[in-house]
């Protein structure tokens, strides 16, 4: 009887074990799946984008609709924040394929993570009109806030702006806080930044050259309440 009862917790015990290094070992990466604002785009089934990636051999050991947490620029055609999101091994990452420009076609779900990267347009306009601000000025409003930096970095806010003299260039100031901060810098006029925006299907013409409305967004989250003029 006592044999028994050893093996059996150490039956327990290895479960419990194997359980945790499985974790450890693995990762969520995602893509936005499609939807888009303005009832542009479609969204796709978490199992046909999923063949993306079992296409290259990575096994997909779970999977998810999640919706990214903080503000999601509100415009037309731009992702309504919707995800979806795949646990798979820590090694196959690697494998994740690309698209033409090199850009990994899933992104690793940081947002549960202690940090996270916030945004603000760096006031940069076409045919050189407005005055960017540069990465250490605009740091100083998240300094005085008492908001620690981890990195910084200009970036494409990744959406096809109209063409045409004073319009936006895409381009951010980006800043990486604990997340701790983010209701701070909300304050401030960041947003959280979305890493590499990269539409589950490709837009026609016609619906890029849309004009963008004024959309307010108000998400079921805490996260959202987004007022941004296109």
């Amino acid at each position: 009887m006592r044999t028994w009862r050893l093996l059996t917790l150490a039956a327990v015990l290895t479960g419990v074990m194997t359980g945790t290094v499985f974790s450890a070992d693995t990762v969520k990466v995602f893509r936005y799946d499609g939807s888009l604002q303005c009832a542009m785009g479609q969204a796709v089934p978490l199992d046909e984008m999923a063949k993306e990636l079992t296409a290259v051999n990575i096994k997909v050991l779970s999977s998810e609709k999640r919706v990214v947490s903080g503000f999601i620029i509100a415009l037309c055609g731009a992702p309504t924040g919707i995800a979806n999101v795949y646990e798979i091994a820590k090694d196959d990452l690697p494998r994740i394929p690309a698209n033409q420009q090199g850009v990994k076609r899933f992104q690793p779900w940081v947002y549960d993570g202690p940090s996270i990267e916030v945004a603000k347009y760096d006031g940069s306009l076409q045919c050189e009109m407005g005055r960017p601000v540069s990465l250490d000025e605009m740091e100083k409003e998240l300094r005085a806030a008492n908001i620690a930096v981890q990195a910084k970095a200009k970036k494409a806010d990744g959406i096809r702006h109209p063409q045409m003299c004073g319009a936006l260039t895409g381009t951010m100031n980006v800043y990486r806080i604990n997340r701790s901060e983010l209701e701070k810098a909300r304050v401030l006029g960041f947003v959280l930044y979305i890493e590499g925006i990269l539409i589950a299907r490709d837009r026609r013409a016609s619906d890029v050259g849309r004009v963008p409305k004024r959309v307010e967004i108000r998400a079921r989250s805490p996260v959202a309440e987004i007022l941004t003029s296109a």
